[in-house]
């Protein structure tokens, strides 16, 4: 049986159905043997040469060689020839016929094999086939006669293919490059659409969106993601987040497509933290809905402590009955005094409010000085004396709360109703309703921080010193002296 180097790779996997094979070489060419005039002489030569030998045996032998003589069925691709032959092989049968085999094709019986008078040959061409399947490449001889043939041998199913070449196509004796690319079904659904089965050829999910025209927004995700590979069975959704209008201090507002369930994971997904003194609204808590507004006030606190002098309250004059008339005792000698105030400033997304005092801690104490003033008069005679106690006797007492004459209870009346320990939070304390920074200034803090912590008595006596210096002006209800 005659041999050749083939023109094809040799480096490609083969294939093949026969049960008994017989591998030579394939022609050079590479191509199907034909039933042109020239091969129909290829195969007739043989046989006149050997009806021609046979008959000069005949001559010489009679009836022996005649009985060596059979006829066999050579198949080639599904082309049957009958060929006679004097062969007792299917290998000599083959030389008869002037068929060469390459080194892909199938032979079937083996070559060997004895043959008898209507024995059938089998010979399957070998071809290359280069199939790429999903971006994968590789180069299979095959005896399959078509594509859909090569892939079942190849445990491919052609049916899950989308193929450069139909099915059905013949593949030639000198190859046939194939690309294909794997269908899956997946089921889709977007957007709250029903859901719907999708077959493509798309390897990510990415892929398999741009393929059935789906543009995704801002707002919409994706479940798996995008660059997952698509296999079969796989469910794809598509879905609009809902948006929230976020606004943080004095950044400007921002759109947020969320999967957050509630405002506080928003805000966690921002990145936004919480100062003790923030507020959020709406409440943390609250469950996320499409167009809902989320504003966090960034808000500082700030305290400082402030040092600030007290004016030495006003001179007192004292009368001593026990000094003489018309002399004087400095008893206490007066200064000024000083005052911790602690100041609060409240900072709302960055614009400060007014400072407010919020305690105050006397540090010095102001002291006002006091005079005794002596009333105390010389003895007179004894006439005198009498006269002048009857006209003492018949004297009016006087209509006063403290030593200036002032009606203190009657303007305290008018003021609070006479509560001198009221705080209404109005900034005004007391009785006789003074704020915090007169009160300090008149000698309050000797007593109190506040006015209403302190007595009756004490706030009398720290309105005496104001009104030493600045008289009835202070008070609203200065009218109910009279």
């Amino acid at each position: 049986m005659t041999q050749h180097d083939p023109a094809l790779p040799e480096a490609a996997e083969i294939i093949g159905t026969a049960d008994t094979t017989e591998a030579a070489q394939t022609p050079e060419n590479g191509t199907e043997a034909q039933d042109t005039p020239a091969a129909r002489r290829s195969f007739r030569k043989p046989l006149l040469i050997g009806a021609a030998a046979l008959a000069v045996v005949l001559a010489a032998t009679g009836g022996t060689v005649l009985s060596l003589q059979k006829t066999v069925a050579i198949s080639v691709d599904g082309q049957v020839q009958q060929v006679s032959t004097l062969s007792g092989s299917v290998a000599g049968a083959l030389d008869s016929a002037g068929l060469t085999l390459g080194e892909h094709d199938q032979l079937a019986p083996a070559g060997a094999t004895t043959i008898y008078d209507g024995s059938q040959i089998t010979v399957a061409r070998g071809r290359l086939l280069t199939l790429t399947i999903d971006g994968q490449t590789r180069q299979v001889w095959t005896t399959a006669p078509t594509v859909e043939r090569a892939l079942v041998e190849l445990g491919q199913d052609p049916a899950g293919l989308q193929l450069s070449a139909n099915r059905s196509r013949e593949i030639p004796l000198d190859g046939l490059a194939v690309h294909a690319q794997t269908l899956h079904t997946v089921t889709l659904t977007d957007r709250g659409a029903a859901a719907a089965a999708v077959t493509s050829t798309a390897t990510t999910v990415g892929d398999l969106l741009a393929e059935q025209g789906i543009t995704l927004a801002a707002a919409d995700r994706v479940t798996p993601d995008v660059a997952t590979p698509v296999s079969e069975g796989l469910t794809v959704s598509v879905i609009t987040l809902p948006t929230v209008a976020l606004t943080v201090g004095t950044d400007p507002l921002t759109a947020i497509p969320t999967d957050a369930a509630t405002v506080a994971d928003v805000l966690a997904g921002a990145g936004v933290t919480l100062s003790p003194t923030d507020t959020v609204t709406p409440d943390p808590a609250t469950p996320v809905a499409d167009g809902l507004p989320i504003v966090v006030t960034r808000i500082q606190v700030a305290d400082s402590v402030q040092t600030r002098e007290v004016a030495q309250p006003a001179d007192v004059v004292e009368k001593d009955s026990s000094l003489a008339d018309g002399t004087t005792k400095v008893t206490q000698q007066g200064r000024p005094g000083s005052v911790d105030v602690t100041v609060r400033v409240v900072t709302t997304n960055g614009v400060a409010g007014a400072p407010q005092d919020i305690a105050s801690t006397t540090t010095v104490e102001a002291l006002a000085t006091v005079t005794k003033q002596g009333t105390k008069k010389a003895p007179a005679p004894a006439a005198a004396a009498s006269s002048s106690s009857s006209s003492r006797s018949a004297a009016p007492a006087p209509a006063s709360s403290g030593s200036s004459g002032v009606n203190w209870d009657a303007i305290a009346r008018c003021e609070s109703t006479n509560n001198w320990s009221i705080n209404t939070g109005n900034g005004y304390y007391g009785g006789l309703q003074f704020d915090i920074s007169t009160w300090m200034s008149a000698g309050g803090g000797a007593y109190a921080s506040r006015p209403d912590l302190a007595t009756r008595e004490q706030q009398i006596a720290v309105a005496e010193n104001l009104y030493a210096s600045r008289g009835l002006s202070p008070w609203a209800c200065a009218g109910a002296n009279g």
